[in-house]
């Protein structure tokens, strides 16, 4: 009986209410909403307009190749996912031959990806402005040096 009452109660506060109920509430309201006849005369023009043979294969037109477009798009998405895949399968399967054919390219590879990527950071960096600053690695030494210096190290 206790898990019926919670259930109950949320199921009468959740249930919408009758337009019966609606009208009781809004009988003692006053209308507050003002009939403007240039704006009456605005929506009968555009009722009128949309029914209009012209106006209304145009916008079937509209909506045709609005989808047109919309699958366009998804099938350039998927292309271009296949191709970005085909590209994926061929860098690997280069990479693996040139290591089959020598082995001692590894490192160059992984030296030479390291390059680009540092390159492409300092691009990077470069076209936003240098507002915020690259990771940059401080030696150990450096960090434990006093920015000011101190009174011993300088001579009247």
């Amino acid at each position: 009986m206790r898990k019926l009452i919670p259930l109950l109660s949320a199921c009468l506060f959740l249930s919408p209410c009758s337009p019966a109920a609606w009208a009781q509430d809004t009988e003692g309201a006053p209308e507050t909403k003002t009939v403007d006849p240039d704006h009456a005369r605005l929506v009968a023009a555009r009722r009128a307009a949309h029914e209009v043979p012209e106006v209304v294969s145009a916008q079937q037109q509209a909506k045709a190749d609005l989808a047109l477009a919309h699958k366009a798009q998804l099938e350039a998405k998927t292309a271009h996912k296949k191709a970005m895949d085909s590209e994926a399968r061929y860098r690997k399967c280069l990479e693996e031959e040139l290591l089959k054919i020598d082995p001692s390219t590894k490192e160059l590879i992984a030296k030479e990806k390291a390059a680009f990527r540092e390159k492409m950071t300092k691009a990077r960096h470069e076209k936003k402005g240098g507002t915020s600053h690259p990771e940059v690695e401080v030696p150990k030494g450096e960090s434990e040096k006093p920015s000011v210096p101190s009174e011993e190290t300088t001579t009247p």
